[in-house]
């Protein structure tokens, strides 16, 4: 373990992050003592290596470069060891993953990420129109010449049910009520924030979720939630209903959902999301016929790593001159 002593506050930071926003950092902090880890895990402060004995960090930062990193395994060994940490902000939304609840207890400060709702906001509705629409079909009658007229599903007046209704259910609620849509929100409380027709409990859903078109999987995995989609679930949605899962993997028996497929019901499942991730080439997933599937992308917007900047930089702001950072979480956001 690292002893602690009296020190300047320091910052241990990801090279390729920290290199993208230098002057920014050194704007909002400029009295913080950096530190950096790079690629292979090599520690160095102004150029010179360093030992991990030599390092006592207050501020971590968690961005995508080091999210897709193996150097994150080491990271976060790096904020279990050392004794005087203060403050994490991460690029990631859900904490569910990861040794978060442990950091927290501890009695680390974590702010996250909420800047990929809209990014994600935009998959969902743009895989929902896809699959109401039937887009491939228009393009493979593209491919081949074919000239025919035919209708499409509308989702003006659909009932969509979703399940969660943080940042990214607000932002889904948000473009789809511009459609028409009918939202019914489940969570805890009872807020809808205007976005929601109605607002219910998990236990208080069941007729919600036999008359929705469309329920989208937008929560936490707990101990509520985990298994949520199962046998029973499945068979409650109407048949030509469509489940979208862009939030945990282990919301869904994935079994059950395949068996529910096979049946008709519901009749797709739009999935970004997986137990086992990546997705092994045997599973059946891949193939079939009534799933549109991709690879925990739905956060890839254009313009969502300026957001997660933006929001770093203005919290670092905060941190340093003491004001309330902005999406610190508690243990009850977690559990």
């Amino acid at each position: 373990m690292f002893e602690l002593h009296q020190h300047k506050l320091q910052a241990l930071y990801f090279k390729p992050s920290y290199d993208r926003l230098e002057e920014r950092i050194k704007k909002a902090a400029r009295k913080l003592d950096i530190y950096l880890i790079d690629e292979e895990g090599q520690l160095s402060h102004e150029g010179q290596p360093v030992s991990r004995r030599d390092i006592h960090p207050d501020y971590f930062w968690i961005h995508s470069e080091l999210l897709h990193s193996p150097v994150l395994k080491t990271y976060f060994t790096l904020m279990q060891e050392c004794q005087n940490v203060k403050w994490l902000h991460t690029i990631n939304t859900g904490l569910d993953k990861g040794p978060y609840l442990e950091l927290l207890r501890r009695g680390i400060r974590i702010s996250n990420n909420h800047s990929q709702a809209i990014a994600i906001a935009e998959f969902v509705m743009g895989n929902v129109l896809s699959h109401f629409q039937n887009l491939p079909d228009y393009a493979d009658k593209q491919q081949k010449g074919v000239w025919k007229y035919r209708p499409f599903r509308e989702i003006y007046h659909s009932r969509w049910l979703i399940i969660g209704f943080g940042h990214i259910g607000h932002q889904i609620a948000r473009r789809a009520k511009g459609f028409g849509v009918h939202i019914t929100a489940v969570r805890r409380g009872k807020r809808d924030e205007g976005l929601a027709d109605q607002v219910l409990s998990l236990d208080s859903m069941g007729d919600a979720l036999k008359a929705a078109d469309v329920v989208v999987l937008a929560c936490g995995s707990n101990e509520s939630t985990h298994n949520l989609v199962d046998k029973n679930f499945l068979a409650q949605m109407k048949d030509d209903s469509v489940l979208v899962n862009i939030a945990r993997g282990d919301l869904v028996v994935e079994e059950d959902l395949r068996e529910a497929l096979d049946q008709g019901k519901p009749a797709h499942a739009i999935l970004d999301v997986f137990n086992e991730e990546p997705l092994s080439e045997e599973s059946w997933v891949w193939q079939h016929p009534h799933v549109s599937m991709t690879s925990h992308c739905s956060n890839g917007g254009s313009g969502m790593r300026a957001r997660s900047d933006d929001l770093f930089i203005e919290n670092l702001n905060r941190m340093v001159v003491g004001q309330l950072l902005l999406n610190e979480v508690s243990e009850k956001d977690i559990v």
